[in-house]
């Protein structure tokens, strides 16, 4: 029996398809195995928890003082995204890892208009399916003011969304972006470098 570390994205057993008593003692299971000595970070990278799994982690005490959570490649979609976005448990956060969770459009908007990452500082967002529309929902919609640094690779983004990120005015403290291997043309790459938002930052991976 593979231990939940050995758990892979795509695998057939997996801890999203789980249910009921199953489904409480793997998530509590998946914890105990991801959470640090000291309590302040979640590794939860290709557990693949899903939906039904988030809405018995944020159940969970232990979890009350992270800062740090990674739940890269846990099939968490819009209705996940929703739960951790409106989780008590999750305000202490300033590092937020979210790649490869099928989150669209709807579940970027109840991300970026949390109360609860208020004090988030990395949201790390590559490999989803924001699109434009969830670019324009990042660019025009977006709350979380301390944002310093957003990875949004592989989202296919086009240049709409892509201008209009880099005309937003909603990250007044972002030095470091990601968006590169989106679907923006050559034209719309340069529109975005030589855009507001864009030329004041330190890194820019477009």
């Amino acid at each position: 029996m593979p231990s939940l570390g050995d758990y892979k994205i795509y695998d057939t057993d997996e801890p999203c398809n789980y249910t009921g008593q199953k489904l409480v003692e793997t998530m509590a299971k998946v914890i105990a195995e991801g959470l640090s000595a000291d309590g302040r970070e979640l590794n939860l990278m290709k557990c693949c928890v899903g939906p039904n799994g988030i809405n018995e982690i944020v159940k969970d005490e232990r979890v009350a003082n992270i800062k740090r959570l990674n739940l890269g490649g846990n099939k968490i979609g819009d209705i996940g995204a929703k739960i951790i976005a409106r989780s008590a448990c999750f305000e202490k956060l300033n590092w937020l890892e979210l790649g490869g969770n099928d989150i669209g459009p709807e579940g970027i908007e109840f991300i970026v208009r949390s109360d609860t990452f208020a004090k988030l500082k990395t949201l790390n967002l590559y490999r989803n399916y924001l699109k434009d529309e969830g670019g324009a929902v990042l660019a025009n919609k977006n709350t979380l003011l301390k944002i310093e640094e957003m990875d949004l690779a592989q989202n296919e983004i086009g240049d709409k969304g892509l201008v209009a990120l880099a005309n937003s005015t909603k990250f007044p403290n972002l030095v470091a972006i990601c968006i590169d291997n989106n679907f923006a043309t050559r034209e719309g790459r340069a529109m975005a470098k030589a855009a507001p938002n864009f030329k004041k930052l330190q890194s820019l991976n477009i």
